[in-house]
């Protein structure tokens, strides 16, 4: 899975890049089915975009962070984006919203070849 990081408004760290890496990296396992012989045609490459960005939302006080993955697959892209106010939240909450995103994927992909 190759995984690009983008930040917009605040300065990367290390140690979040790394943070942002391994949990996206984590989703690598759902695709495990998408790369066997029961799913004849979808070997390919799992490409995923992360954008990281502060703003201020209206009214609102304090740091406003937004997460943003992009998972691009077989001609195939899912999209997930949560804001928090801390980035980590953030990041693991697009991270669940991305799983289950997968999770019905898989299923509808089943339920085609069922038919």
């Amino acid at each position: 899975m190759n995984i690009i990081v983008k930040t917009k408004n605040f300065e990367l760290t290390p140690s979040l890049r790394k943070f942002a890496e391994e949990k996206i990296s984590s989703l690598k396992k759902y695709f495990d089915f998408f790369q066997t012989e029961d799913a004849p045609g979808l070997k390919s490459k799992i490409d995923a975009a992360i954008e990281l960005g502060k703003t201020t939302a209206g009214q609102r006080k304090g740091n406003i962070f937004r997460a943003e993955v992009l998972i691009t697959f077989h001609r195939n892209k899912l999209r997930a984006g949560v804001s928090a106010d801390d980035i980590e939240k953030a990041i693991v909450g697009a991270r669940d919203d991305l799983q289950r995103q997968i999770t019905d994927f898989k299923e509808k992909m089943l339920d085609k070849s069922r038919k």
